[in-house]
């Protein structure tokens, strides 16, 4: 009796605490963990996207492959050519003197030669592999600015630049505009600031956020979520639930985000033309890392509730279990499942975040919390489970497609109901 008395009052307590103030904590840390949701894949993009070489490095690599960007690069090379060396004076010195008047008109339409002729040159893959070392080591130089490495680094002025002068010089050298170019285009032409050294200290200050905001704000949410469903005793189901939608409409917003923020910047900044579609290109190619992590969010919010269907108390959850209970049953099957569908996950590569060792441990980790959770509940509703064939499931499977809705030929009678 006093043993009955106590489960009781711990019934008890529970159902007080699930319509208390642990219930509105919950409630709460759930909002907040839809949020942080939001701020932890758009500040892990841009960890990734701006502090990142490699990423930079493939980023590089698929802007150069996409002709549209091609295009407006060399339209670039050619407005850097033209800028730093004087082309109709270099011409006029090689024209014969009754000729040398003509040296501007020549100059002017040399220029649509060399527009066609560094189209066609950034399609060699040596010369793009030549602007995506370019891109990397900028990169790099930026990063050991913004980290405050000591004072070896060189810099235009005290400013990070993008040096296109071997791009240019190779388009020098192919149109043969003017001889020897490298000789005459100073060593400061064709490059293009990043970072001005007046904005050094506040994008120092903004580097060190964003690296910390990338590498932990992802595991501040996973803790408030937890937290969130422990405070939840006798309403867990529920706060789980609105955990997983919550991740889910996360991820849409991130989503959205993206795509309003692509709008404003093609449509309001960009006028109509060729270079409206580099930038729609270039936008697309640079947040593809924010489109995984907007849908990597709703896969795990997806995940989650067909979690909680499966527990539910419905019709279709019900039998769902009992005719999974033989595989539940057995420790290797589950968590050989769980390992198969990480792996396979990881050989996919749906998203970014399958490749981010980080990522795939806490996903594993929670999947097989998951799994544990669910065989328990199994287990416990169907003990002699364990006692049939683990083929048993298959093969109701299969006798259902072979038109017995029951699941069971129609020459066997029905399993008993074990009190569902």
């Amino acid at each position: 009796m006093s043993t009955a008395g106590t489960v009781s009052s711990e019934a008890a307590a529970d159902r007080a605490d699930a319509h208390g103030w642990r219930l509105v904590t919950a409630k709460v840390l759930v909002v907040v963990v839809s949020v942080l949701a939001v701020l932890s894949v758009v500040a892990g993009y841009v960890r990734y996207q701006a502090l990142d070489t490699p990423t930079v490095r493939s980023a590089a690599g698929e802007l150069i492959a996409d002709p549209a960007v091609r295009t407006e690069l060399a339209a670039t090379l050619v407005d850097q050519l033209y800028a730093n060396v004087d082309v109709a004076g270099a011409l006029q010195q090689r024209l014969p003197p009754d000729q040398q008047a003509l040296a501007a008109p020549i100059a002017g339409a040399l220029r649509e030669l060399a527009n066609r002729a560094a189209v066609t040159l950034l399609e060699r893959p040596r010369i793009q592999a030549l602007w995506v070392n370019s891109v990397a080591v900028s990169h790099q130089e930026l990063l050991k600015l913004l980290n405050d490495r000591g004072t070896a680094l060189r810099t235009a002025n005290g400013n990070v630049v993008l040096n296109l002068r071997p791009l240019v010089i190779q388009l020098g050298d192919r149109v043969a505009i003017v001889g020897r170019l490298a000789d005459r285009l100073p060593p400061n032409a064709a490059q293009i600031t990043i970072v001005k050294s007046d904005n050094l200290r506040m994008a120092q200050r903004a580097t060190h956020a964003l690296e910390v905001a990338g590498r932990f704000l992802w595991i501040l949410t996973l803790a408030l979520a937890a937290v969130a469903v422990w405070l939840a005793r006798g309403r867990r189901r529920s706060i789980l639930k609105a955990l997983a939608i919550g991740v889910i409409l996360a991820g849409l917003a991130v989503l959205m985000i993206r795509r309003v923020a692509g709008n404003y910047v093609v449509d309001s900044l960009v006028p109509t033309g060729t270079t409206r579609e580099a930038v729609q290109q270039s936008w697309t190619i640079l947040t593809a890392l924010l489109r995984d992590g907007g849908w990597t969010l709703t896969m795990l919010g997806a995940l989650t509730l067909i979690g909680i269907w499966f527990t539910g108390e419905g019709r279709s959850s019900t039998a769902s279990r009992r005719e999974l209970a033989p595989l539940f049953a057995r420790n290797e099957i589950v968590y050989g499942a769980a390992a198969t569908f990480v792996l396979l996950l990881v050989w996919w590569g749906p998203t970014v975040q399958f490749h981010r060792v980080q990522f795939v441990v806490a996903f594993a980790i929670l999947l097989g919390l998951g799994m544990w959770a669910l065989r328990r509940i199994v287990v416990a509703e169907h003990p002699e489970a364990g006692n049939e064939p683990a083929g048993l499931p298959f093969t109701h499977a299969w006798s259902a497609l072979r038109g017995h809705p029951d699941g069971h030929p129609s020459t066997t009678p029905p399993p008993p109901a074990d009190g569902l």
